[in-house]
C-alpha cells in the first residue's frame, strides 16, 4: 500500500512514519498535508519551507505555509497568501483563504472585497457566496448578506433562510453536502479542491 492510498483512508500517522524513515523530496507535499492533518504545524512548515526553496514559483506552496503559520498565530502569515496572489493571480481559491485571515485577523471589509473578487473570477462558487454574505452580515449589511444568502442556497438547491446565525455542528467530512446553517468558521474553504482543503486544516482552530 503506497502513502496516496494511506492519506486517502486518513492514516496520515502511517503516512508520516514511512515518509520519515525513507525521506523523499517528491512526497515532501504529502508529508506536509499529513502533518497539517494531525495539526503538527512545525512540522508542516518546515516541510513548505523546504519545497519553496525548491521551487520559489509556487503559488499553493506559499498558500499552505501561510496555513501553518496562521495557526501556529505568526502575524506576518499574511504575507504568504499576499505571495501567492501575486504568483496567481486569477486564482479564486487564494482569494478566498485570504479573505478568511483577513477576517479572523479584523479587517472584514478586505476580507469582502477578497470574496468578491474570487466570485468575479468563480461567479458559481455557492461557498463563496456564503462567506461573502456572512461578512457583509458581520458588517451589518443585511440586504446585502441575505441576497448572497439566496444566490448561495439557489446554486446549492437548498431551502433559503435568512440568517446564518447557529450552532450547528460541522460535517465530519469536507465532501458532505453543506447544510442549511453552516458555522462561522465555515467562512472559508481550503482548493475548490483547495476550498475543502484549507477549511479542513483551519476547523479544528476554534
Amino acid at each position: 500500500m503506497n502513502t496516496q492510498v494511506w492519506y486517502e483512508q486518513g492514516n496520515y500517522e502511517a503516512v508520516i512514519d514511512a515518509l520519515e524513515q525513507k525521506p523523499d523530496d517528491n512526497q515532501l507535499p504529502i508529508l506536509a498535508f499529513s502533518y497539517q492533518k494531525l495539526k503538527q504545524w512545525e512540522k508542516a512548515m518546515s516541510c513548505w519551507n523546504k519545497l519553496i526553496a525548491m521551487d520559489a514559483s509556487n503559488a499553493e506552496y506559499y498558500n499552505e505555509r501561510g496555513v501553518c503559520k496562521f495557526n501556529m498565530r505568526f502575524k506576518h502569515a499574511i504575507q504568504d497568501f499576499d505571495q501567492a496572489i501575486l504568483l496567481e493571480p486569477e486564482n479564486p481559491y487564494f482569494y478566498s483563504c485570504r479573505a478568511y485571515i483577513k477576517d479572523k485577523t479584523g479587517d472584514t471589509e478586505g476580507s469582502v472585497a477578497d470574496y468578491t473578487q474570487s466570485l468575479a473570477l468563480d461567479p458559481t462558487d455557492a461557498i463563496a457566496m456564503n462567506n461573502l454574505g456572512l461578512a457583509e452580515q458581520k458588517l451589518g449589511h443585511t440586504a446585502k448578506a441575505r441576497a448572497q444568502f439566496k444566490a448561495s442556497d439557489e446554486l446549492l438547491g437548498i431551502e433559503t433562510i435568512d440568517s446564518r446565525y447557529d450552532t450547528s455542528p460541522i460535517p465530519s467530512h469536507t465532501k458532505e453536502k453543506p447544510r442549511l446553517l453552516w458555522r462561522e468558521v465555515k467562512k472559508m474553504i481550503s482548493s475548490k479542491s483547495g476550498f475543502l482543503q484549507f477549511w479542513s486544516e483551519f476547523r479544528g482552530k476554534k
